[in-house]
Order: C-alpha cells, then structure tokens, then sequence
C-alpha cells in the first residue's frame, strides 16, 4: 500500500505499508512527512498515515501493525499512536476487529 497525502499541490507526507504472505500483519516500511520545516499538515502525517493503514489491516483481516527499522527519533510519536515494543523488540500495535 502507498499514501500520498497532498494538501492542494504540495506534497506533505508518503507512506509506503505492506503485509506479510499470511495477511496476519502489515508492515509499515516506510513513513515520511515533507522535510520542510511548515506545511499544512504539519504532525498529522503519522496519524492519517495510521488511520489509513489500520483501516486496510481490518480491511485484508491483518491482527497486527509493525513498524520496520523505526528511526529512534520517532519511536515517541509511533508510542503516542499505540504502538510498543514487543518481547522480540518489534514496534507493534495490534489491530482491533471492528464489531459489527
């Protein structure tokens, strides 16, 4: 899965998540924002990014989200949305199953 997320033509974020062969997890390989230092979307590129993503996971039956090789300076903005470190030291969150 990619995102783009535009805010008229500027380019704010990219999001780059795929799951593994059994679907039981979706891996957030990479996940940027635009590297000036104002845009519209300022800090909420991760949210949308995770929103999105989680929203596929429940969509495919994906029961946990992983972020891959996260960068140290963003493990605290990956914790505000969820996500822990597991006993093997992998950023997870788990996806909730919506209930209908």
């Amino acid at each position: 899965m990619d995102i783009a997320i535009w805010f008229d033509e500027q380019l704010c974020g990219l999001c780059f998540a795929n799951p593994n062969n059994s679907r039981q997890r979706i891996r957030i390989v990479r996940l940027e924002g635009c590297p000036a230092k104002a845009h519209p979307l300022k800090k909420r590129i991760a949210p949308l990014s995770i929103l999105v993503i989680e929203q596929y996971a429940r969509i495919i039956g994906s029961t946990l989200m992983e972020v891959q090789e996260p960068l140290e300076g963003a493990v605290s903005i990956y914790k505000r949305l969820g996500f822990d470190f597991d006993a093997d030291r992998r950023l997870v969150k788990a996806v909730e199953s919506l209930v209908s």
